[in-house]
């Protein structure tokens, strides 16, 4: 099938699904899946493959749990009041007006051993109880979160795409490390920080979105001086509880020996799903004292509330999934790699367009570094003289750029976050990419440097 005729279909597809979402306000999770296999039927695919390939990506979106556990996790925080006294302490030491730069930050140092989705779950109900200590719009915290979260995501391992790009060009592990996180730096602030005290200017600080029950809305039993709360140092300890484990489980577990019991329990207690289990462990036996309903109704009311965000995360991951075994993805590849761009261009945009295609950061930054690799042996077969850490570098912040709705990330942002489909494209969308452009610029002078 002419690559050409892909390349329509797969804007095409994209344009259908943001139309049917935002103009005609189907559910989001029909929309996807409609779109989806269309799209693959489209593409000449086998009706029969299509419905699986639908399958099998839904599947794998959802293989872990870390979702459904974090929104009984954020469920239980919010209810004993401890988001709002995590939230008075963080104004307390920082100030109203630092309040974006700190979650920014936070965002940015919590995805180096976190995984995105799981750091993003953890943190929402905060988020929203600082638009609400604050008066500043949630979509300037999300944005502010969220680019934080994905700059370091993509660049610095031990997240699996960093450390592919780093294994295929044969790059020194402290170089690349210290490089990734100034890049990632100004990324973040320029796409989490700058971009969200943009794009929030005439924002409401409250969501319209976010349903009267959901953890977020959970009655600010702070302003209420007959409730006793848990302290700000104990709500802290409990939200950042999983997060250690999953830190412990990244940095020490491989700095023991292979097979021993301590190398095999840091293993277990730091895997992500792990982790958040024994985080709503934690959170049930701290907060009891302060829960106003009994903890299993708790458990309900955050497993109906995680529902739909699972089926659509799901649906998105089921779309991508489409696209990615459509052939789009190896059309691009054919097409950029016969260009003669320069190694940091052609890696960027690579990786973007990969992204685009097929939603998922890691499977673009996999990728793009193993087309690249060997072009990058020998003489510099693509007509440069440019350094493969730089040109690593640039890989990495493509792969930062182009989420779009086949993208599970895009509906764990949106409907955690409570943002309408075109919030997200401007909040997420816009400013992970406006973050991608700013880590190629520092990624280009650091080429020039060396």
């Amino acid at each position: 099938m002419p690559g050409s005729y892909l390349l329509f279909i797969f804007l095409a597809s994209i344009a259908g699904l943001l139309i049917s979402i935002i103009r005609f306000k189907i559910n989001p999770f029909l929309a996807l899946l409609g779109v989806g296999l269309l799209t693959g039927l489209l593409c000449g695919m086998p009706p029969g493959a299509v419905a699986k390939q639908l399958s099998a990506g839904f599947g794998q979106t959802l293989g872990g749990i870390v979702i459904g556990l974090g929104v009984v996790f954020g469920t239980l925080l919010a209810n004993a009041g401890a988001t709002g006294q995590i939230a008075g302490l963080l104004l307390r030491n920082v100030g109203s007006r630092r309040a974006p730069l700190a979650v920014n930050l936070t965002g940015y140092f919590a995805a180096i051993p976190v995984f995105f989705d799981a750091a993003f779950v953890v943190f929402m109900p905060l988020l929203r109880q600082l638009s609400h200590d604050t008066g500043l719009p949630v979509v300037r915290y999300v944005t502010a979160l969220s680019i934080g979260l994905i700059a370091t995501h993509c660049l610095v391992i031990p997240t699996p795409g960093p450390l592919a790009v780093m294994g295929s060009l044969g790059l020194d592990a402290g170089a690349f490390i210290g490089a990734a996180m100034g890049v990632a730096l100004v990324a973040a602030l320029t796409g989490g920080l700058l971009m969200g005290r943009y794009l929030s200017r005439n924002a409401p600080a409250e969501s319209a979105d976010i349903p009267s029950d959901s953890p977020e809305n959970v009655a600010n039993k702070a302003t209420d001086t007959s409730v006793t709360l848990p302290s700000g140092r104990r709500s802290l300890a409990v939200l950042l509880f999983p997060i250690g484990l999953i830190l412990m489980g990244s940095i020490i577990a491989p700095l023991l020996p292979a097979g021993s019991v301590g190398r095999q329990v840091f293993e277990l207690a730091g895997d992500k799903n792990v982790a958040m289990l024994l985080g709503v462990v934690l959170a049930g036996w701290s907060l009891r004292p302060y829960l106003n309903k009994p903890f299993d109704a708790l458990v309900v009311d955050g497993a109906a509330q995680a529902g739909l965000i699972l089926l659509i995360t799901g649906a998105g991951g089921a779309f991508g999934s489409v696209i990615a075994t459509s052939g789009i993805g190896d059309y691009l590849v054919q097409s950029l790699s016969a260009l003669h761009l320069s190694p940091l261009l052609l890696g960027f945009v690579l990786a973007a367009l990969l992204r685009a295609a097929q939603g998922s950061a890691t499977v673009a930054l996999v990728t793009t570094s193993a087309i690249l690799a060997p072009l990058l042996t020998g003489a510099s077969a693509i007509g440069s003289s440019a350094h493969p850490l730089t040109v690593g570098l640039a890989i990495c912040c493509g792969g930062i750029c182009c989420s779009f709705p086949n993208d599970s990330a895009f509906w764990v942002v949106s409907r955690f976050g409570g943002l309408t489909v075109g919030q997200t494209l401007r909040a997420w969308t816009l400013a992970s990419t406006v973050a991608g452009v700013a880590g190629l610029l520092v990624t280009v002078l650091i080429d020039y440097w060396l």
